[in-house]
């Protein structure tokens, strides 16, 4: 954040009064949260090829069964590779910095929750169309590095358009038919 400070002035970025309306804050931040999961989902499928899942990614995935602190857990390389997708949107669009400091909180409670380990009956993924939240976020740390898929940060839009998402799918039709799981393990 320090290091983009000069991006972000001259880019635009205010930070006198008065504060921007609620009516250019939010298009602001669904831009930066799409923009951000073009990015990091690139990014973090590149952190799954071999070289840079055993050098730098593996860090992160040292909990197989994540809780909300090992969100921000991760290599250096990683911290500055993946912050890029956080901090683009934000780079080119010069916003108040009131707006650039709502995004990143929402964004650390975002990747905090997807980390959590727990899908509660008020996760956003019970409620935002193709949010994927913690149960989408888990299954991807379950897996071994190559094979886990589920690269997306917040909306799993890119994990379905490339197919990165199947064995996710698979695993939760087979847990929503029940006991016709039993069935077809027998």
């Amino acid at each position: 954040m320090i290091f983009s400070y000069p991006v972000f002035t001259y880019m635009g970025m205010q930070s006198s009064l008065p504060l921007p309306s609620w009516k250019v804050i939010l298009p602001q931040i669904l831009f930066y949260f799409i923009v951000e999961d073009f990015i990091f989902y690139w990014g973090h499928r590149v952190l799954h090829t071999k070289f840079l899942y055993k050098h730098v990614h593996s860090v992160h995935h040292e909990y197989a069964t994540p809780f909300g602190l090992t969100s921000e857990y991760a290599h250096p390389v990683e911290i500055l590779f993946l912050g890029f997708a956080t901090i683009f949107g934000p780079a080119i669009t010069g916003p108040h910095l009131f707006t650039l400091w709502l995004w990143m909180i929402l964004r650390v409670l975002e990747t905090v929750e997807a980390h959590c380990g727990y899908h509660f009956p008020w996760s956003l993924s019970n409620f935002i169309p193709l949010y994927g939240g913690a149960d989408f976020h888990d299954y991807h740390h379950r897996l071994l590095y190559t094979k886990s898929g589920n690269y997306a940060s917040t909306f799993i839009y890119m994990d379905r358009l490339f197919g990165t998402d199947t064995g996710y799918r698979k695993l939760k039709e087979l847990k929503s038919s029940g006991g016709e799981v039993e069935k077809k393990l027998e």
